[in-house]
């Protein structure tokens, strides 16, 4: 059987600190407003790349859209500088260099390119964001709110151009000016915690105090789960205002697992002192990088990395001790198979930072990724030692073990694991499901079914767990009523889960029922077409049903998937023997050693 893991626990399951707060569907549309915009063109028509030598222009361009498009910034960079040598006012080439440099982070070059295409009067996109931003980082906040409201007109740029210049009125010390830029954020359908954060920060820094109080007030209470950069953001505020206590208790309501307390308190001690706290807004350019992360994280949610990649690399410009910022632009690496820049980052984030278990556990990810597996594991493991009382490393590790069908290690991390929660809650269902699913493959089914059952207990409505457990007690022939309602019930949480609806139909096939199981085998094969197990339950049904063309026909669908070798045997037996005569059904009836229907 294949079934879906899916618990949802991945390296921010416990450690949510990515925030969106800002309306998906605004920014898609903002998205394709923005890369809409003319830079000119490249008669490009019927060029291969053999036609040309790398040194003319034709041939440097054509590997740098083709490097480009492979996300090979690096060469994109390099080949679109050597034609621009041969062709430098050519405002094609200057756009798409320019924004190659800007997505490799490569500030230097972009700024001088923008400056280049601005002279030319060109209008490519974040062409004015960055100059603008470039004389914020000068002082001259004049200039840059001025570079700021010439920005192109653009579903993101009506959010980004109005909290630029906000915070570049803030600059400029108009705090008047600023609180009026970010009302306008407020009023814009989908963004008003985004402006109540940067309200807040503004106020802060300009010392009004009641004013960041509400601010940040009204912001926790929007929050559904406020993220943690939020609280901490609070929380510093209040402890830089000399209110320890509020700041502890804005902390103590978050989920423990969100940060290491430790590092959090000796942030708080220092901010109660007025030392000033990297990583945080402590000034209007580190409040621009805030703007440039939110938005650039609600692109990544939507997959828009190229737009969400520019963004956080500006982010990181505006705030280079902005460790979110330089986490997303890891993320965006990972996601583009960039694994090894990735881990340059990760390795980057300092161990005092509150984000630094969320850098180690995307680095460990990330070797995974590469293949190192043992060095992720060795990663995570040296880490504890950082969080002796988390389980939270245990869990990669044992989930890295399952991945690579190391059941036992796998089990044995698990149970470390364990052993670190006190009291398990709802949220743990998931480390008792993937414990009994290592313990299912190696063989140890007793102590599976207890951990099914376990998270069954902490979270009733577990469609995986259920159908895992239903599938499990089919396969043995044991508690079918049981697992059979188990599976309808997964099934209707889970309509369109080919592996629910392939093991509903698996029960209905092993009481007997095989023309009830018929359909629902057809509708799983639908659904999962490709899976070999799948396509193999339905060549049983049809053969029961007397319709054996079909089946055999599935046989060998299945058997062109290349199954594991049990079940390559199986159909093999199946296509030469037919499928032998149907056991009596076992019903739903007491172990040979009495033991009753357990509780689930």
């Amino acid at each position: 059987m294949t079934v879906p893991i899916n618990p949802n626990r991945n390296i921010t399951s416990r450690a949510q600190n990515t925030w969106i707060i800002v309306r998906q569907k605004a920014l898609i549309l903002a998205v394709f407003s923005l890369v809409s915009c003319k830079t000119g063109q490249v008669n490009t028509t019927n060029l291969h790349m053999r036609d040309f030598a790398p040194t003319t222009v034709t041939g440097s361009y054509l590997i740098a859209r083709q490097a480009y498009k492979s996300k090979d910034l690096a060469n994109a960079g390099i080949n679109f500088e050597a034609a621009l040598k041969e062709d430098p006012e050519n405002r094609v080439l200057i756009g798409r260099a320019f924004l190659a440099e800007l997505e490799f982070g490569n500030m230097t070059s972009a700024i001088k390119l923008a400056e280049r295409g601005n002279r030319l009067g060109m209008t490519a996109p974040f062409m004015l964001t960055v100059l603008g931003l470039d004389r914020a980082r000068a002082g001259d906040w004049s200039a840059a709110e001025d570079l700021f409201l010439r920005m192109p007109k653009s579903g993101l740029n009506d959010v980004l151009s109005r909290l630029l210049r906000g915070w570049a009125a803030l600059g400029s010390g108009d705090n008047g000016l600023a609180r009026i830029f970010f009302d306008e954020v407020k009023t814009l359908a989908g963004f008003d915690v985004l402006a109540l954060l940067h309200a807040g920060h503004g106020a802060r820094l300009s010392g009004d105090i009641d004013e960041a109080d509400n601010a940040f007030a009204e912001a926790i209470k929007k929050s559904q789960r406020p993220p943690l950069r939020l609280s901490l953001a609070v929380a510093i505020h209040h402890a830089e205002t000399g209110r320890l206590n509020k700041a502890k208790a804005i902390l103590e309501e978050r989920d423990e697992w969100d940060f290491n307390a430790n590092k959090v308190a000796e942030i708080l001690r220092r901010a109660k002192a007025g030392e000033r706290v990297p990583g945080l807004v402590n000034t209007a350019a580190d409040g621009m990088g805030e703007a440039l992360f939110d938005l650039a994280s609600a692109l990544q949610r939507e997959r828009r990395n190229n737009i969400a990649m520019i963004l956080a690399q500006l982010a990181t410009y505006m705030r280079p001790d902005f460790p979110l910022a330089r986490l997303l632009v890891g993320e965006i690496l990972d996601d583009r198979g960039k694994h090894e820049r990735a881990l340059t980052i990760y390795h980057g984030i300092s161990s005092a930072s509150p984000y630094h278990a969320m850098a180690q556990f995307r680095a460990a990810a990330g070797l995974q990724d590469l293949g190192r597996i043992d060095d992720a594991i060795a990663l995570l493991r040296d880490f504890s030692t950082s969080w002796p009382d988390d389980p939270t490393p245990w869990i990669r590790i044992g989930d890295m073990q399952r991945a690579e069908k190391r059941w036992l290690d796998a089990v044995a991390a698990y149970d470390k694991a364990v052993s670190l929660i006190q009291k398990p809650g709802q949220g743990d269902w998931a480390l008792f499901y993937t414990r009994g699913i290592a313990l299912e493959r190696a063989k140890q089914w007793k102590q599976a079914e207890l951990d099914f059952l376990k998270a069954l207990e902490l979270s009733p409505d577990q469609p995986y767990v259920m159908n895992y457990l239903g599938y499990s007690w089919t396969e043995q022939g044991i508690y079918l009523d049981r697992a059979k309602q188990m599976i309808e019930k997964a099934v209707k949480l889970r309509p369109r889960d080919g592996y629910i609806v392939d093991s509903l139909g698996w029960v209905l096939f092993r009481t007997g029922r095989f023309q009830e199981s018929v359909p629902k085998l057809e509708r799983a094969v639908q659904l999962r077409p490709n899976d070999a197990t799948i396509n193999d339950h339905l060549g049983d049904a049809y053969w029961r049903v007397g319709r054996r063309i079909e089946a055999r026909f599935q046989w060998r669908r299945a058997l062109n998937m290349k199954p594991e070798p049990s079940l390559h045997d199986r159909i093999e037996h199946k296509l030469q023997n037919g499928l032998a005569a149907p056991e009596s059904a076992k019903g739903n009836k007491k172990k040979a050693d009495g033991e009753r229907v357990p509780d689930a």
